[in-house]
């Protein structure tokens, strides 16, 4: 039996399929990286910068492991940062400590699609939260230099600067930082450990 309210229900219901079908769905962060990451841009310079971050834990037989930065690590284990990022250019990996000192770890090239993993590192100390910086630099040197940028990373972080932007999100394994203005991107990985 049809009736007048069950045709304009069919056809509110056709407008609304093909309303949905029209706009694109919204693609999470990690989904937009992976694509980044995995798939050579071309023609002209990126219109934005993307990386995937992973912590591996180096096990006393050599092998590594990714583990979620959501567990407890100990003092004394050893780890290394892989990075994935969606062009060639330098990565840098930098430590803020439970004392709230920062400093330089680590300086190398990475390339478009392929897997950098740092050299060793070692969880010393008392313990506490370490903060851990993966910065894919700009392609050209900020004024201030990039520790100058890197301020003004932290303080968009803060909320005191909008002049980087950036969209992140985290999974148990790895963190996709996605930067739309392509001038760079960072992400803070925090470790906790315990002795």
């Amino acid at each position: 039996m049809r009736g007048r309210g069950g045709r304009g229900l069919l056809m509110a219901c056709v407008l609304a399929a093909a309303v949905a079908t029209a706009l694109p769905a919204q693609a999470a962060t990690k989904d937009i990286v992976l694509e980044r990451v995995t798939r050579p841009h071309t023609g002209g310079a990126a219109a934005s910068d993307a990386m995937a971050v992973s912590i591996l834990v180096e096990n006393p037989d050599g092998t590594l492991v990714q583990r979620s930065t959501q567990a407890l690590f100990r003092t004394g284990e050893r780890l290394r940062v892989k990075v994935l990022a969606s062009r060639d250019g330098d990565v840098s990996i930098h430590n803020t400590n439970a004392e709230g000192k920062t400093s330089e770890v680590w300086r190398g090239k990475i390339k478009f699609g392929q897997e950098t993993v740092s050299p060793r590192m070692v969880l010393t100390g008392q313990g506490g939260r370490e903060q851990l910086h993966v910065v894919l630099e700009p392609l050209t040197q900020p004024p201030g230099g990039i520790m100058g940028w890197l301020t003004s990373w932290w303080d968009s972080l803060a909320g005191k600067s909008k002049d980087i932007v950036l969209d992140a999100q985290s999974t148990e394994q790895t963190t996709y930082v996605l930067n739309p203005a392509g001038q760079g991107v960072a992400s803070t990985v925090g470790i906790v450990h315990a002795q």
